[in-house]
Parts: C-alpha cells; sequence; structure tokens
C-alpha cells in the first residue's frame, strides 16, 4: 500500500472521532504542533523508529512528548498507534492529509499565487473573491514569488493549475515555432 492512502486512511480515522466529538480542529492543531516538535528534533523520530529500544521505551517516550505537549488523550492515543506500527515516519504526509480533510469539512479551499513579484494587497483580495465566488468556498490565498515567470500569474487551487505566466507563454510559443505551425 502506498504511503500517502495509509496517511490519508489514518488521518480519515482521526478526523472521524474528531467530528464525532466536535473537536476535529483542535486535534489538527495538536497534530500540527507535533509535528513541529518532531520537525525540530529530529532525532526523535530516530528514537521512535529505533527497534534496539523496546516499545515500552519507545511508547514512554511517545507518553512524555504528550504529555509535554498537552495532548488530548484521543490524539495522544493516535501517536501512540503511529509509534507501535512504526508509521511515526509518516507523520508529515498524515498531517498534510488531515488539514486537507479539515478544510473540506470547513468549506475552505487552498489557492496559492505565483507571481514575479510581491502582488498589491488589493490584487490578491480580487482574486481571493474571484476563487470564492466560483468555488463557493471560503479561499485561504497565499502569494509566492518566482522571479523566473517573467510576468503574467499561476494559480494553484489543490489540483488545478492556471497557468498565465508570460515564461510558459514563451515556451509554447517557442514549441510551435520549433513544429512550424506559427
Amino acid at each position: 500500500m502506498k504511503s500517502s492512502s495509509l496517511a490519508r486512511r489514518f488521518a480519515k480515522a482521526l478526523i472521524e472521532i474528531g467530528r464525532e466529538e466536535n473537536t476535529y480542529e483542535n486535534y489538527g492543531k495538536e497534530l500540527r504542533t507535533a509535528l513541529a516538535v518532531f520537525k525540530g528534533a529530529p532525532d526523535l523520530y530516530k528514537v521512535l523508529l529505533n527497534p534496539m529500544y523496546k516499545l515500552e521505551v519507545r511508547r514512554g517516550l511517545m507518553e512524555k512528548v504528550s504529555e509535554s505537549l498537552k495532548l488530548s488523550a484521543h490524539v495522544a492515543k493516535f501517536f501512540n498507534i503511529l509509534v507501535e506500527t512504526r508509521n511515526i515516519k509518516m507523520l508529515e504526509d498524515i498531517v498534510s492529509a488531515y488539514s486537507k480533510l479539515e478544510d473540506g469539512i470547513a468549506g475552505r479551499i487552498k489557492a496559492t499565487v505565483e507571481s514575479p513579484a510581491p502582488l498589491a494587497p488589493g490584487l490578491l483580495d480580487e482574486i481571493k473573491k474571484n476563487i470564492g465566488r466560483s468555488s463557493g468556498k471560503e479561499v485561504l490565498i497565499t502569494n509566492k514569488t518566482n522571479p523566473e515567470l517573467l510576468g503574467g500569474l499561476v494559480i494553484r487551487i489543490e489540483n488545478t493549475i492556471l497557468d498565465g505566466s508570460l515564461k510558459t507563454q514563451l515556451a509554447m510559443m517557442k514549441e510551435k515555432i520549433l513544429e512550424g505551425v506559427v
């Protein structure tokens, strides 16, 4: 089984529990906090995945981490399951899948607008309104700069890419010239 589908299954299991108790947003915050701790201490992964340490030792370490982060009982148990099954290494994928599920429940979508220079807040707000109007959802938008675009915009909305960049238009024009179809 691919790790991404397994990560989605783990995320879906936890979010279903969170939905039943109406705490799925808190669970998401706890997962992201824990991920930040794991990213800040990469040796923690190594210890939790190392079979040289007995399972009881690894569980004890995870329980201490859970206590220090003040994780809820379900999220702490979730982390223990990840440690026991040695799937803690997929934490980043699980958190990403959880965030997507969380956004779906809340009626949000994420969009990234890539531009050669930072966009004016008014233009970014206009793009956000248009995406929200067409999708019927709340839009969380970020602006990334990419000087290689030369001009225009690339908008990514979940799995859809709207590429109106000058770089892409020039590449397409070059292709047509090389094909002799100008």
